[in-house]
């Protein structure tokens, strides 16, 4: 099910450190703020059970767009995702001051020359993109994206966050006085956006996510999250929104990202086996399924009993290695309101990691397993919303940005 979440004030998420007299937030709302919300609301109306109760529903992370037309969907792009270095972003963004000269993803690309190589393929070049339009390099794209149904077609936007500042002073509670060397700044994230179409007007802004559980639960949740603040300095009058059950139509089911991902690696495939010069000793086609799972938010994973940056999969009594992988570490980390104490530290897996894996047998048991596993998430501390994975991102169609 899909949710949105408008803010009514400025967001301070996550990125508050003790001491520091500059108070930032991150761009995205995780799902372990929401659940944390939701077990302060329980706590406040003195239930019992609060952690079985908040375990039911699986929620997770929220990523910033604006509403212009029906969304589709909205998610980080993934580390594969590159573009223009002399003039990023979309090819047909809605305002017309940002359209780049377009964000394409290599994974398939990439994958499709590796299989060829190990097929014994020569090239007579390495593997290199350039800018359709320009020519020049391109560049890793980062930040969040949002898919739209205008009309009969289809468009990519990016939005740009607006910041609210402001400036202020540390009371004492005991002697009613401003602190000595207590001045600090906070950065929260505005409300308002840029529009999509309109030049120096604003938008509302708002955050679309999935959660997963009954509706009873997920309305429990909703009820929550329209009754306390979210994130830090809410005692301040930050972190006040409003959720609700957002319409998403169109949103492609496992079996058919599955199905796209083997049809766009086959293309690229013969498109690039051409460029060898012992085409004709190459097979026709890649053998077996393949299959991406795609972060969503930071995976904490281990290898071999120690931390690693690579998942394995157990499907159906069978140990999945990736054959692929594009990632980057990070950390994982968080603050338990319930203990008053930080979290422990993990070494992590960036959101926006791709991985891909090989299926040699019948695709039914592997359609079933791959929803259960989008559902619970994967590696460690999935319950706080790590882990959170999208199975075939549909990003990785876009070879050529439509």
């Amino acid at each position: 099910m899909w949710l949105k979440i408008k803010p009514e004030v400025p967001l301070i998420l996550g990125d508050v450190r003790a001491g520091s007299q500059f108070l930032s937030s991150i761009h995205y709302i995780p799902g372990r703020v929401l659940r944390g919300a939701w077990a302060e609301w329980l706590q406040a109306q003195d239930q019992q059970n609060i952690l079985p109760t908040v375990e039911r529903v699986r929620i997770g992370n929220f990523f910033p767009t604006t509403e212009w037309r029906p969304i589709r969907y909205t998610f980080p792009l993934p580390l594969s995702a590159l573009t223009c270095k002399r003039k990023s972003g979309f090819l047909r963004e809605p305002h017309k001051e940002n359209p780049g000269h377009g964000v394409v993803d290599t994974l398939l690309p990439q994958l499709a020359y590796s299989l060829l190589e190990e097929a014994g393929a020569r090239f007579s070049v390495p593997f290199a993109l350039t800018c359709i339009e320009c020519g020049d390099r391109m560049e890793p794209a980062g930040g969040f994206y949002t898919l739209y149904r205008d009309g009969s077609t289809e468009r990519y936007a990016q939005i740009q966050l607006r910041y609210h500042a402001q400036t202020k002073v540390g009371l004492s509670r005991h002697r009613r006085a401003a602190v000595e060397q207590m001045l600090y700044t906070a950065s929260a994230l505005s409300p308002r956006v840029k529009s999509l179409q309109e030049e120096d007007e604003t938008t509302a802004l708002i955050f679309m996510g999935r959660v997963h559980g009954e509706r009873e639960d997920v309305e429990a949740l909703i009820d929550a999250v329209n009754h306390v603040a979210i994130g830090a300095l809410h005692t301040r009058g930050y972190g006040r929104v409003r959720a609700e059950e957002a319409d998403v139509e169109g949103f492609p089911g496992i079996k058919e990202r599955v199905t796209r991902f083997k049809e766009t690696l086959a293309h690229c495939w013969q498109d690039l086996k051409r460029l060898a010069v012992n085409a004709e000793d190459l097979p026709e086609g890649p053998e077996g399924i393949y299959f991406s799972v795609d972060l969503l938010s930071p995976g904490v994973f281990r290898q071999g009993g120690v931390p690693g940056l690579v998942p394995t999969l157990h499907i159906n009594g069978q140990a999945l290695e990736p054959v692929f992988w594009m990632t980057r570490p990070d950390l994982a980390s968080g603050w338990s309101a319930g203990w008053g104490l930080p979290k422990p530290t993990n070494l992590a897996a960036r959101m926006g990691s791709t991985y891909v894996y090989r299926w040699e047998g019948d695709p039914k048991p592997l359609i079933t397993a791959l929803e259960h596993l989008e559902r619970r998430g994967i590696g460690e501390r999935c319950d706080e919303g790590f882990g959170e994975c999208l199975i075939c991102h549909p990003f990785h169609q876009e070879v050529e940005e439509k």
